[in-house]
């Protein structure tokens, strides 16, 4: 009798250790994130990113993501430009823009779990991969109506009303070819186990082939640009 009992309660502990696993509500396969980034070398807003992951092992994830980033020189001045109707800032001294697309493999590891319906749930992930930096005219507007350089300005008389815009003389972009890395931290505080809200905390790594001459009369234009990151993160996974 007493050994009919003991196997009726290990077949009992086994059943119910299975069917919690199965019915985990926070265990998932495929994740889904989007978000934007603010940077140490960006304005307030760096870009934006999307990165899909799928499980390979219960705490291993295998991840892709695509991202876009305008990246500042350290020495861009920032300058007001008072007209009638309105008030405009440039960049003194900057010839081009540079904005950065990243395409990224990596690693999404599940390092602390969080409770149904409360605490946090972290994730450590590691990603790199090719980048191409895009090079672009920095064109100001005259107050003749023409676009032109912030050289182009100086040696005229004419004045400065603002910036013309990214697309002004997207014609003329050129590719600069680069790797990065990036390592972070994601805390997402989601109550729910299908949407995920939350921020991402890393650095940042890239080299380019060739220096980008961003800001002709600075001390240094650079090929290297490394930067720390915070991101607002949303998504669902399932």
């Amino acid at each position: 009798m007493k050994k009919i009992f003991l196997s009726i309660l290990s077949v009992m502990l086994l059943t119910s250790a299975a069917f919690g696993q199965e019915d985990d509500p926070f265990e998932y396969g495929r994740e889904f994130l989007f978000g934007v980034s603010k940077t140490t070398n960006s304005g307030l807003i760096s870009g934006g990113f999307i990165r899909f992951s799928s499980k390979v092992t219960e705490k291993k994830y295998r991840a892709f993501a695509f991202e876009v980033a305008n990246i500042r020189h350290p020495q861009e001045l920032r300058l007001q430009q008072a007209s009638f109707f309105n008030t405009a800032s440039f960049a003194a001294g900057k010839e081009n823009y540079l904005v950065s697309t990243r395409f990224s493999y990596g690693l999404d590891y599940l390092l602390f779990k969080k409770a149904e319906q409360k605490g946090v749930q972290i994730n450590g992930i590691l990603l790199g991969g090719p980048s191409l930096g895009l090079v672009t005219p920095y064109l100001l507007r005259t107050s003749s109506g023409e676009f032109k350089t912030y050289s182009e300005v100086l040696g005229g008389s004419e004045g400065v009303v603002g910036p013309a815009g990214y697309f002004a003389r997207l014609c003329d972009t050129k590719v600069n070819v680069g790797l990065h890395v990036r390592g972070s931290l994601l805390f997402e505080f989601g109550a729910f186990k299908s949407n995920i809200t939350g921020f991402e905390v890393g650095f940042l790594a890239e080299l380019f082939q060739k220096e980008i001459i961003m800001v002709p009369e600075a001390e240094k234009n650079f090929s290297f640009y490394p930067s720390a990151f915070i991101s607002i993160v949303f998504g669902s996974r399932k």
